[in-house]
């Protein structure tokens, strides 16, 4: 920066001969503008040095630039030896670092898979368990089921041996009985026919028609000349009938309660008369050989025989 020029007197005289101002338009005074203070530099006198003085300055100046190289040179190679140490610290805390990640998620697979093959033997165990269980129940099922069936066929064989039994029994039973039953018959038959009193042919009996599930007890008459059957109230009623049956060509045939008339089974001296047609009635008399004397009427009167 250059400095400002000093105005003198002398200069500022012959300035303002040259202006001139109007009269009534004088300027104000000027100042003089303020101009800091420059100190003086006096110059450092030369000094004159010998070549030895100055070569050693020379060596000393190099010395100095190559020192201070060594010094920028070595300082830049420590502070690439510490960026390198540095990385590769960083570095090898990141290997660390994923390697604890990679140790934690293999611990983490291991222990996920140890669990799972855990939980697989127990279900697998509990699912043979189960399974053998079953087994068991099966077995046992099909051993009782066999012993069910070996108790059950043994109990058939001793049914069927003991109603074959019976039935051989019951059979030559009933051939007595009806081999009895028929000379009684005959013998109560003669008499009958030969008798020709009203007492003969009328008695008592118990009766079950398809109409009427309930038992009625009537007093019977027979006409054996016009195979009429009259049916009264009582015996004091016989001239008022409830029912006058002709029997001629009607009743099919007679029954005992093993030949399919087995509610009869439990009562004594019982038989089936089986009409044309299908239907039946069921009698009982008061006495076998009251219910032989019925059969015998009506056989004679309906023309079937015993």
């Amino acid at each position: 920066m250059k400095p400002l020029p000093v105005l003198t007197d002398h200069t500022m005289s012959a300035s303002s001969d040259h202006i001139h101002y109007p009269p009534s338009t004088l300027p104000p005074p000027q100042v003089p503008p303020k101009v800091a203070f420059q100190p003086r530099v006096t110059p450092t006198p030369r000094v004159r040095r010998s070549p030895e003085e100055r070569l050693k300055r020379q060596l000393s100046a190099q010395r100095r630039l190559e020192r201070e190289e060594q010094d920028a040179l070595r300082e830049e190679q420590e502070c690439q030896t510490r960026r390198l140490r540095e990385k590769a610290e960083s570095e090898q805390r990141a290997r660390e670092e994923e390697e604890r990640k990679r140790a934690i998620l293999q611990d983490h697979i291991q222990h996920a898979a140890a669990r799972r093959a855990r939980e697989e033997r127990e279900a697998q165990a509990a699912e043979e368990h189960r399974l053998h269980e079953i087994n068991e129940r099966k077995q046992l099922e099909h051993e009782r089921r066999l012993q069910y069936t070996r108790e059950l066929q043994k109990w058939r064989h001793e049914h069927i041996r003991r109603a074959e039994s019976q039935s051989s029994e019951k059979e030559e039973e009933r051939k007595r009985s009806a081999e009895a039953r028929r000379s009684r018959i005959q013998r109560i038959g003669d008499a009958v026919l030969q008798d020709g009193s009203p007492e003969a042919s009328n008695g008592w009996v118990t009766i079950q028609t398809p109409d009427n599930l309930a038992w009625k007890r009537r007093y019977f008459m027979f006409d054996l000349a016009h195979a009429q059957l009259t049916l009264c109230r009582s015996q004091r009623d016989s001239t008022r009938s409830i029912d006058l049956i002709n029997l001629d060509g009607r009743i099919e045939s007679f029954h005992e309660w093993h030949e399919g008339f087995e509610e009869l089974e439990a009562i004594p001296h019982s038989f089936a008369v089986k009409f044309v047609g299908g239907s039946a009635w069921l009698m009982f008399a008061d006495s076998e050989e009251d219910k032989d004397r019925l059969l015998i009427l009506l056989s004679e009167a309906a023309g079937v025989i015993l």
